[in-house]
């Protein structure tokens, strides 16, 4: 019994993980005030000084209806994951690794070159999430066996392109209303595309 959960737990852990990060930091933030949104956000003008929002800002959001948003989506990667028959207990992991970095490095680019805007507050799970719906539009339209020579072995599946298909445009849609971080999606958007062609 105790064997049969322990598989169980090492198979969800790529799921659990960053679900229980992203409650904890909400927790920390908004009950015990040790840290303001605001403290760990991005922030363009502050990234280079202050390099560990590169990993906060992903990680904290601002309500609960942001938090359960983003787990939701969490539950979406790993339906679709489940369908694409995953054969690698880590590649949501590995995508977070890699997703943030360029998620970052697009937004930081576009905030101080394109747009100028050294102002621009980010914080949310949201970019990671479209990054990964990104990635498994195009894995589901192509298959894709490896992610930098990890085998991760994933199918081709149409109702999942169908899916993804719609969950990225109504995000797309949803990005326009107010509040809401265009450029965040659209930088996940870019950084899923840009590692399943890598």
């Amino acid at each position: 019994m105790l064997n049969h959960i322990l598989k169980i737990i090492k198979k969800e852990a790529q799921f659990i993980l960053p679900s229980f990060l992203c409650f904890l930091l909400f927790i920390i933030v908004n009950f015990n005030g040790f840290f303001l949104v605001s403290d760990l956000s991005y922030w363009s003008s502050y990234l280079i000084n202050q390099p560990y929002r590169i990993l906060s800002y992903s990680f904290v959001h601002k309500d609960l209806n942001h938090l359960l948003s983003n787990i939701f989506g969490i539950i979406v990667v790993r339906y679709c994951f489940i369908n694409l028959n995953l054969k690698n207990i880590f590649l949501f992991l590995y995508l977070i690794i890699l997703l943030i970095p360029i998620q970052t490095f697009f937004l930081f680019i576009v905030d101080n070159f394109l747009f100028y805007n050294p102002n621009h507050l980010l914080v949310g799970f949201s970019g990671i999430i479209f990054g990964t719906f990104s990635f498994i539009l195009f894995s589901s339209l192509h298959g894709k066996g490896h992610v930098f020579n990890i085998f991760i072995g994933l199918k081709k599946n149409n109702e999942i392109y169908r899916l993804m298909t719609v969950f990225l445009s109504l995000g797309i849609v949803y990005s326009l209303l107010p509040s809401i971080s265009l450029s965040g999606h659209i930088a996940g958007i870019l950084s899923g595309f840009i590692i399943f062609i890598l």
